[in-house]
């Protein structure tokens, strides 16, 4: 069987795994980067260019434990203004990697961008993360706190690992700043930079069929 050709590797070679928080990188094109992104379920952000990932490996038996740590460049189109966004969203995450043979799934399936789920998702995510211990010469952590995920044979590819990561750590939606006001409905002017003078009225759309009921009870009784 050949290859999915859409499967970059980033291979961890188990008998290369020699010390305890062995130091390991590898280079994420913005093309990677982009793929990763832009997925089964995408959202409003692209790459705006490569990213390094500084990892720690632990061996342990035949399990193998990654502390991993880097920053995904982002761009996107705020949702208020228009204006461009351009971010550096740090992602750290920590997984025990166990033979396939004695792995028990208890992953939740990748969650569409910008839901529900995604939030619960990266709440539950940034809850179980733990920052390894600097001080410490091994790097020491409570594996068993640590989310598992198979590998078979002696490599681990870190791909499909490292996409969930991005897609967790990109926000749902770009926003230039919280509080950006956005553009006038009236004129486009930006808000931010000058008040155009138009009066804006949010009314909810369910008063809509009130409001032109209560027209016509108006011009029938005249």
């Amino acid at each position: 069987m050949q290859p999915d050709p859409l499967v970059k590797p980033l291979l961890i070679h188990v008998d290369d795994i020699d010390t305890a928080a062995q130091p390991w990188e590898a280079d994420l094109a913005r093309a990677d980067v982009d793929e990763m992104l832009t997925g089964d379920h995408p959202g409003e952000f692209k790459a705006s260019g490569g990213a390094q990932v500084h990892a720690k490996l632990t061996k342990m038996g035949k399990k193998v434990l990654v502390q991993a740590s880097f920053a995904v460049p982002l761009a996107g189109q705020c949702k208020r203004c228009l204006k461009d966004v351009t971010l550096a969203e740090p992602v750290e995450f920590t997984l025990t990697f166990v033979p396939a043979e004695s792995h028990v799934d208890k992953r939740k399936p990748v969650v569409a961008a910008d839901s529900p789920e995604k939030a619960e998702k990266q709440a539950e995510k940034h809850a179980r993360r733990r920052r390894p211990d600097d001080d410490s010469p091994d790097g020491s952590f409570d594996a068993e706190t640590a989310d598992e995920e198979p590998y078979s044979g002696k490599t681990i590819d870190l791909w499909e690992a490292l996409r969930e990561e991005v897609l967790l750590a990109a926000p749902p939606s770009p926003l230039c700043r919280e509080e950006c006001k956005g553009l006038c409905p009236q004129c486009g002017q930006d808000l931010n930079e000058r008040d155009c003078g138009h009066r804006v009225q949010n009314i909810d759309p369910r008063w809509e069929a009130l409001k032109g009921i209560q027209l016509q009870s108006k011009q029938s009784s005249s």
